[in-house]
């Protein structure tokens, strides 16, 4: 019989004793079926193709040298002209009875020389000639918008022992672009180096010295348009 009534709570130290029991059971079980599992033993099975290999042949290389190019052709000869003009051999008498009137005699002529009246041109004087006086060129209206602001001439002037201008020349014209670099031009239309011209000859320079005197010389100035 019962120990203990129905619906009765069990008190609990028995209820420790019905678990341990139970972990005890279950342990002891499995201890059984791992001990007592059948062991089979495993055979690898190495069943794998090998292809056979593509077997790859190669020629022997042959080596090969270029041989030397031929020399080149010879130079065709050029036929040697020969001329075909027919040489006439004419013989010219000359009558040498002249009869001349008396021709009178010269009068001493007057040189420009250093010695002469004119004074004399030095190339390269001790004091060259400096400007007092500059004359622009006008430019005429109808010069084209490429000239304008990027042409330069440059004039060469002969400055007397006044310091007038006696002869004035255009040595080179130059036609700039924007980058600074120049073309000489043979001759620029429009009016433009008789303009230059007209303008040079109206400068005045303090006239160049050599040796403490006043003598003639040349100098460049630059005119821009």
């Amino acid at each position: 019989m019962n120990k203990y009534p129905k619906n009765q709570r069990l008190p609990d130290s028995v209820y420790r004793i019905l678990i341990l029991c139970s972990i005890s059971i279950v342990l002891v079980m499995m201890i059984l079926l791992v001990r007592f599992w059948p062991v089979t033993q495993y055979e690898p099975s190495l069943n794998f193709e090998v292809f056979e290999q593509e077997i790859v042949v190669l020629d022997d290389i042959e080596i090969t040298r270029q041989e030397t190019s031929p020399p080149p052709p010879p130079r065709p000869q050029m036929p040697i002209p020969v001329p075909q003009d027919e040489i006439i051999d004419v013989e010219i008498e000359f009558d040498m009875d002249l009869d001349l009137p008396d021709l009178p005699d010269l009068d001493p002529g007057f040189g420009t020389g250093l010695t002469g009246s004119e004074a004399r041109i030095v190339s390269n004087p001790q004091i060259p000639p400096t400007v007092v006086r500059i004359v622009e060129a006008l430019a005429p209206e109808r010069v084209p918008e490429e000239y304008r602001g990027k042409l330069e001439m440059i004039v060469n002037f002969l400055v007397d022992e006044n310091g007038d201008v006696e002869e004035a020349s255009i040595m080179e014209i130059r036609l700039y672009d924007d980058e600074g670099n120049f073309e000489q031009l043979p001759f620029v239309q429009y009016g433009l180096m008789d303009a230059v011209l007209r303008a040079a000859m109206q400068w005045r320079f303090r006239p160049a010295r050599q040796d403490g005197e006043t003598v003639k010389a040349y100098t460049r100035q630059r005119f821009n348009y």
